[in-house]
């Protein structure tokens, strides 16, 4: 956009704010805010009905397996099939065999003929030839129902809660519930089933304090049941209405007034971030990341820096600016260009060091950047791993293609970290789909360590999650050695934050860890 047309907008825009009456403006943001948090419950929605989709999915597979088999029932062949398919498939806590209502043998059971472990008749019959049980009694005596899927004499065992397995740091309200009984089969902790019942019978019956969302899956007898609560109310509202008459003008004065410096500051900054790619003045820092077991410094991450009329522009405000200009990719290219001219040497004869390079959502979709890093990279004895790609949350979950573009990545043999994980809607079962080698936990969830928060839990949780998908862990934003002793008794491997160093200059990254957390020599 040409600079007279940019400016011509926002000072038509300046005066629309100026004029607009305050009152509409506040009626129009409640109504807008409303249907953003209705769509934004029900998106939840979707995703957790999703998760259903694909543990039926692990189940069905997991039968047609079984039905395939033709060892006879409760042989040893195939009772080692039944403990392979429970092995094979992380939603199946059990498998088994039938006759009529009653359990012959299961991979956990065993032989069970005698036992008199009979089975009520089944919930749900689909057209598929599946039955359900929706809360079938435990063969072992345990105070807690399973869901059965069965077809032609063979079952499998699923327990409730995996339908409901999702990450969600807003800590919102959901339940599953069977379409064959109306009842609620899981929820999430601290969900009212009864609750969550009434609103899936009539989901537009709302109790004034909270959002509800129903959504149901395909083909599956399952609904998902969520809440979360309203926005508080704007109070004293004929109080506040006659205020905004009152002062409106004032107000979308000063508002258009500091709506015009804005636009023109943002827009000085953008020529002037311009010239600095073009004079290719991008800097770099390096925030060294050590390993918790022994606080050696391994590796570090690399960070973008811009000074403007002298002063150091916020990351996040040069990257807003970056991407609405279309800089990033020659940004990022030239952050890989001062990674090799200031580290080249040092990395060429430490090879078990690395720098890790943030890339964008947009070198997701093509090989673009895979292909500019193989050519900075060849001839110089700078190894592939020493080069780890950093991309966040948000970014790999907006690129349809990233899957294949960040294997592409790990096949020409760099790394592949997702950034600032747990800010973003991954559930464990999604994750898998994307094969990386590190999470790196947020600052925001770092922070939290050791106070009563409500995400305080979430750090443990992710480290439990890595574990559980063999990824490594490192924690940003740590601060304090309560937080690092923390992180590392709960199996954390690197951390990286101020109670180590901050961001450093190539130079002084070298004399840190020469004179702190030394490294390998290379032969």
């Amino acid at each position: 956009m040409n600079r007279p047309l940019f400016l011509l907008m926002a000072v038509v825009l300046a005066i629309v704010a100026a004029l607009v009456p305050v009152v509409v403006s506040v009626r129009f943001a409640e109504q807008e805010a409303n249907r953003r948090e209705q769509e934004h419950l029900m998106a939840f929605t979707r995703g957790a009905v999703q998760r259903i989709e694909r543990v039926m999915a692990d189940a069905t597979q997991a039968i047609q397996e079984m039905e395939a088999q033709t060892d006879p029932p409760c042989s040893p062949g195939n009772l080692l099939t039944l403990r392979r398919i429970v092995f094979t498939y992380r939603s199946v806590q059990d498998a088994g065999r039938r006759v009529g209502n009653t359990r012959l043998c299961s991979a956990l059971l065993g032989d069970a003929y005698g036992r008199g472990l009979t089975l009520t008749p089944p919930d749900w019959r689909g057209q598929d030839g599946l039955e359900y049980w929706f809360a079938a009694r435990n063969p072992f005596g345990v105070p807690r129902p399973e869901i059965l899927i069965a077809r032609n004499g063979h079952y499998v065992s699923l327990d409730p809660k995996s339908l409901v397995d999702v990450v969600d740091l807003e800590q919102r309200d959901l339940a599953a519930v069977s379409l064959g009984t109306h009842r609620v089969v899981a929820t999430t902790p601290g969900a009212d089933p009864l609750q969550m019942e009434r609103r899936y019978a009539d989901p537009t019956a709302g109790d004034g304090s909270h959002y509800y969302a129903v959504a149901r899956a395909t083909n599956l007898p399952f609904a998902v049941v969520s809440r979360a609560p309203q926005g508080r109310l704007l109070s004293n509202w004929p109080l506040l209405v006659g205020l905004c008459i009152l002062t409106g003008l004032a107000v979308g004065t000063a508002a258009g007034v500091l709506i015009l410096r804005l636009v023109s500051r943002r827009f000085s900054m953008e020529w002037a971030l311009r010239a600095a790619v073009r004079r290719r003045e991008i800097s770099v820092q390096y925030q060294p990341i050590i390993a918790l077991a022994d606080r050696r410094c391994t590796g570090a991450e690399a960070l973008l820096r811009w000074q403007h009329n002298g002063k150091m522009v916020s990351p996040e405000l040069l990257l807003s600016i970056a991407r609405q200009a279309g800089l990033m990719a020659q940004i990022t290219d030239q952050v890989l260009d001062r990674v090799l001219d200031e580290l080249g040497d040092w990395l060429r004869s430490h090879p078990d060091f690395y720098v890790s390079v943030n890339v964008e959502a947009q070198d997701l979709k093509t090989q673009r950047f895979l292909d500019v890093l193989a050519a900075r990279l060849a001839g110089t004895g700078i190894g592939a791993r020493q080069i780890r790609i950093e991309i966040t949350e948000h970014a790999f979950l907006e690129a349809e293609s990233a899957c294949g573009i960040i294997q592409a990545f790990r096949d020409a043999g760099h790394p592949v970290y997702i950034d600032d994980f747990g800010t973003g809607y991954s559930s464990l079962s999604y994750l898998q789909n994307f094969k990386v080698d590190a999470l790196k936990i947020d600052k925001s969830f770092t922070d939290t360590i050791g106070r009563d928060a409500a995400s305080s839990t979430v750090a443990p949780h992710i480290i439990r999650m890595a574990h559980e998908l063999g990824f490594e862990v490192v924690a940003e934003g740590v601060e304090h050695e309560e937080q690092a002793r923390y992180l590392r008794e709960r199996g954390a491997q690197y951390a990286q934050g101020w109670l180590y160093s901050r961001a450093l200059p190539g130079d002084a990254l070298v004399r840190f860890v020469q004179e702190g957390q030394p490294v390998t020599q290379a032969a």
